[in-house]
């Protein structure tokens, strides 16, 4: 690292200490706008095609749902004021409140209904039309089979109903991710594929102006009905580069910073005053189930007990993590995690190989995609492996091919994470380790076991938040025994705010803030 780098984040630390804002020498839009960057720059701000972060990130300021998640992950009213569930929980109906979009038509519920249908149209073939698979009809719909059976209907302007083909526990977070987000129905069918690029939407943001590669303009919407929003627009500029940044933040040109890993001990020890929040993420190595050796739990147990997981953190990750005892995230939990089973013995993961028969070592292939820091980490993974007699070659490949790889069952083993698509425990277990889901459905390790189906499956037919846990618990426990990956961590976040910012907080779900609150 550069001193001059050093120098500056010392000294903008203590410019903050002190109270003192950085002067900006950057151009307008300036005092009214919070100033964001992203990695990547959106692909569109449709809601049927925000598959990456950096669009569903835009489209979720730009569209209101039925339900919406807060910075904090709690489910709220949206666009629905207030929802009804029937005896068999196989039925919502859902109560508009008043609201337009930022053209000026009322937002009806024809409008919800015309945007689930897109959603699910074979025609465009949404990669987001699971968000509403639940729904009766729905598979057949989207499949071009059946046009008049599917379940969504309208009593009237303000009233929608959902019939679902069996019940679902989480059906209304998955309404809150930014697929669901409603459209007018007008401009959609106007605009056809340019939607993307000029979207009409009831949230509280609309797009004012997009230079491509450069920058997203992002304004109050005229109509927004209710709710403080104190900002005047949001400025969101696209910086591929991370030490760009930084520098950008430093000048004051940037108001919200996400430190990279590497960064850490450098604003650690300035004395920066840094955020951090642990994110719906888990980190793993999936074990090839289906076949030798990770077919035999035993094999599985001692791979899990022969990595010092928390050595990598603290060394690779510069303490960035938390190590995973379980694949629920912290925020998600409503007891601590199943335990301690597999802490670092080597010399036991020794004796539980030997007495899987495997006492003269074994050869693995571990494939990741390609990425410098997870190479370090397998790296180290690597090492520690080869210390109880497992020959580890590691295999890289490009995203595409890796993805394909692992979804066919080719690899011993790969490295992968798995971000929340909606902040409940569900997500870290069905998608994961349900066995109906085996393969590109999420778990790509093969993993089957009955009880744990069940189980899941029993947490659906559940209502009180409390008994669904503990089926989730259950499960989980099971789970975490049986050992289909190596457990690594739950990533940290880490983010510096400008001071003349107040009120923001690092959101539990990425669409759940929506800058309400944040104001300069």
């Amino acid at each position: 690292m550069p001193s001059i780098v050093r120098k500056r984040a010392t000294l903008f630390a203590l410019l903050v200490w002190i109270g003192t804002v950085l002067p900006s020498c950057g151009t307008e839009p300036d005092n009214g706008y919070l100033r964001l960057a992203l990695e990547t720059e959106p692909t569109t701000a449709d809601p049927v095609g925000s598959v990456d972060y950096s669009s569903g990130l835009v489209s979720s300021l730009v569209h209101a749902n039925l339900v919406r998640f807060t910075p904090g992950g709690e489910l709220v009213s949206d666009l629905a004021t207030g929802w009804d569930i029937s005896d068999d929980k196989k039925e919502y109906t859902f109560h508009l409140g008043a609201a337009r979009f930022a053209c000026g038509r009322p937002v009806t519920a024809e409008d919800v209904l015309y945007s689930f249908r897109r959603l699910l149209d074979p025609v465009r073939v949404s990669p987001r039309w699971w968000v509403l698979e639940d729904i009766e009809g729905a598979p057949a719909f989207h499949a071009g089979n059946a046009v008049d059976g599917l379940g969504i209907s309208n009593q009237d302007d303000s009233t929608v109903v959902i019939r679902l083909s069996r019940p679902s526990a989480h059906f209304l977070s998955l309404l809150a991710m930014p697929a669901a987000g409603i459209v007018c129905r007008h401009d959609a069918e106007e605009r056809g594929d340019e939607y993307g690029i000029q979207p009409c939407g009831s949230g509280p943001w609309s797009i004012g102006e997009w230079k491509e590669g450069d920058e997203l303009i992002l304004v109050r919407n005229p109509q927004l009905r209710s709710g403080r929003q104190a900002l005047e627009g949001i400025s969101i500029r696209i910086i591929p580069e991370s030490m760009t940044r930084i520098a950008e933040f430093e000048v004051g040109n940037l108001d919200i910073l996400e430190i990279p890993r590497s960064e850490l001990d450098l604003w650690r020890s300035a004395g920066a005053p840094l955020l951090s929040a642990e994110e719906l993420r888990v980190v793993y190595i999936g074990l090839n189930n289906s076949r030798p050796p990770f077919d035999d739990p035993m094999v599985r147990r001692a791979l899990n007990m022969a990595v010092d997981v928390e050595a990598i953190i603290v060394h690779v990750l510069f303490g960035a993590a938390v190590e995973a005892r379980g694949s629920v995230p912290t925020a998600l939990r409503r007891s601590p995690p199943p335990g301690e089973l597999y802490t670092y013995d080597p010399d036991r993961a020794r004796e539980l190989l030997a007495e899987a028969g495997y006492g003269e070592g074994l050869e693995i292939e571990i494939w990741q995609r390609e990425n410098p820091e997870g190479g370090r980490v397998l790296e180290s993974v690597q090492a520690y492996l080869a210390d109880v007699g497992v020959r580890a070659r590691l295999v890289t490949r490009e995203w595409g091919a890796f993805k394909q790889a692992v979804d066919q069952g080719t690899p011993d083993a790969f490295f992968l994470d798995w971000f929340a698509d909606y902040p409940d425990a569900e997500n870290f277990l069905a998608p994961l380790f349900h066995s109906r889901n085996r393969g590109g459905g999420g778990n790509r390790t093969g993993y089957s076991n009955q009880e744990v189906d069940s189980v899941i499956d029993a947490a659906a037919l559940v209502s009180s938040a409390e008994e669904r846990w503990e089926l989730y618990r259950r499960a989980e426990e099971i789970v975490y025994s049986d050992a289909p990956w190596i457990f690594l961590w739950f990533p940290v976040r880490y983010e510096i705010v400008s001071p003349r910012l107040d009120g923001y907080r690092i959101p539990v779900i990425f669409n759940g803030q929506r800058f309400l609150d944040v104001e300069i």
